[in-house]
């Protein structure tokens, strides 16, 4: 079975995983990284419906494929790291002092409903490629970046509870529409997070400036469950 896992910027720990896990996966399990692209072009119509395939439209994720399911790699399951990263949303919400439902000083709630519509906008066409690729039948697995670290700036910008109020519901939002769409997913390992819900700081990019992303440790223990689950996650794809 060959699994391609592409993707936004978490596809990077991903990559240095699987460089140190590939000798030990099991028989018949071939996985490759190769990423999409930066995140920030996910929400913008990044392909055309070219009918049996997506044509990528967007210049810089055509440095890396021209269409998907691709020609050079004959992948039995395509992996996603896109639908679940909130931050674009968060973005949005924390700079300008947005908050869900709850006031807070100098800035404004929005409903749940705003919320929502603000999380659809944002994978819209994450969501519609999930679509074209189950059409064609490819199957689809979503793959999870890791959660929040400790130390990240949207926590320094507002009361944690309203930051991870937008992180854990835009989760929710996206975990609800997957399963409604039947594409499973490979969500971050539970010893993997704190009892807080945060990241465990040993899983963070080494990179002191680096809020966001994993390191290869997190990658590599991905890269080993998805080679665990690659059947039974196969089976629910299709």
């Amino acid at each position: 079975m060959k699994i391609l896992i592409t993707g936004d910027s978490h596809t990077g720990a991903l990559s240095q995983g699987l460089a140190q896990v590939r000798d030990g996966l099991p028989g018949g399990i071939d996985i490759v990284v190769k990423p999409l692209g930066g995140g920030h072009i996910l929400p913008t119509p990044f392909f055309r419906d070219a009918g049996t395939y997506a044509q990528i439209v967007d210049p810089d994720y055509r440095r890396n494929f021209h269409r998907l399911p691709p020609h050079a790699i004959n992948a039995d399951m395509i992996a996603l790291s896109a639908p679940l990263w909130p931050m674009r949303v968060m973005h949005q919400m924390v700079w300008p002092r947005h908050s869900i439902d709850a006031a807070i000083p100098g800035g404004q709630p929005i409903s749940r409903a705003v919320f929502r519509r603000l999380v659809m906008e944002d994978q819209g066409q994450v969501l519609a490629l999930c679509a074209l690729l189950q059409r064609v039948g490819m199957p689809v697995l979503a793959v999870s970046p890791p959660v929040m670290f400790r130390d990240h700036a949207t926590l320094r910008q507002m009361a944690p509870e309203h930051v991870r109020a937008m992180f854990d519901g835009y989760r929710a939002i996206m975990l609800e529409e997957l399963a409604a769409r039947h594409i499973p997913v490979l969500d971050v390992p539970p010893d993997c997070v704190d009892a807080d819900g945060f990241m465990r700081p040993e899983y963070r990019h080494e990179n002191p400036e680096d809020e966001h992303h994993a390191n290869a440790a997190f990658g590599a223990l991905m890269i080993r469950q998805l080679a665990a689950l690659a059947p039974s996650l196969l089976a629910r794809a299709h």
